[in-house]
């Protein structure tokens, strides 16, 4: 978070405007330390340059690369939950944010889907909410997997862990509800968007 804090100083990403403020590019998003990107654009996008290239008979390592750590990135969720928690059955654990970015209600290729299977496959009990998403999750996942609760108040409560994985503003006010939690549950910040100072157990992405 610090690191982005200073890349986030250069003036490709953080132009002018005409009043001298500083405005942060909607682009440098992409920069931020994450469990990883969806959608429709994006991942289609580099495979079909990662494909065009390799069909020309030229190696695209860059985007290889990128193309396997974003796979690779979901997994990371797992892991830090493991440290806590060597098994996850019966683990009771709230997922905030379902879609893919924050502003939509589109789960294409959202991070969220594999951390949901794969909780499942280990036996964890889930429930999740987002603020506009709710309903395209329950295309994916029946109420008895995934229950879906109608306000964020709802999700973090009675339970073990908590992961956020889209980076809705709303969602600055989880730590305030993890701390009333006893014990406090473990927070798994998905996007490194909130400080770890304010969590008696955290975990982040690129920590």
């Amino acid at each position: 978070m610090d690191v982005m804090k200073g890349v986030h100083l250069s003036y490709y990403l953080r132009p002018t405007a005409g009043d001298g403020s500083r405005i942060q590019a909607p682009l440098s998003s992409f920069l931020e330390a994450g469990c990883g990107f969806g959608g429709s654009c994006l991942p289609k996008d580099v495979n079909a340059l990662n494909a065009h290239g390799e069909k020309s008979g030229s190696a695209m390592p860059l985007l290889s690369a990128v193309i396997a750590t974003n796979r690779h990135q979901p997994g990371e969720v797992i892991r830090m939950l493991r440290k806590h928690f060597p098994s996850l059955k019966d683990v009771r654990v709230a997922i905030l944010g379902l879609s893919f970015k924050p502003d939509t209600d589109d789960m294409r290729e959202s991070p969220a889907i594999p951390i949901v299977k794969e909780l499942l496959a280990q036996n964890a009990r889930l429930k999740g909410y987002d603020p506009a998403a709710n309903k395209e999750a329950r295309k994916l996942f029946p109420s008895n997997q995934l229950i879906l609760c109608e306000t964020l108040e709802e999700a973090p409560t009675d339970v073990d862990a908590v992961v956020l994985v889209t980076r809705w503003g709303q969602f600055e006010e989880v730590p305030e509800m993890v701390a009333r939690l006893n014990p406090e549950a473990v927070f798994v910040d998905g996007r490194r968007m909130l400080d770890k100072n304010r969590f008696a157990r955290y975990e982040g992405i690129g920590l």
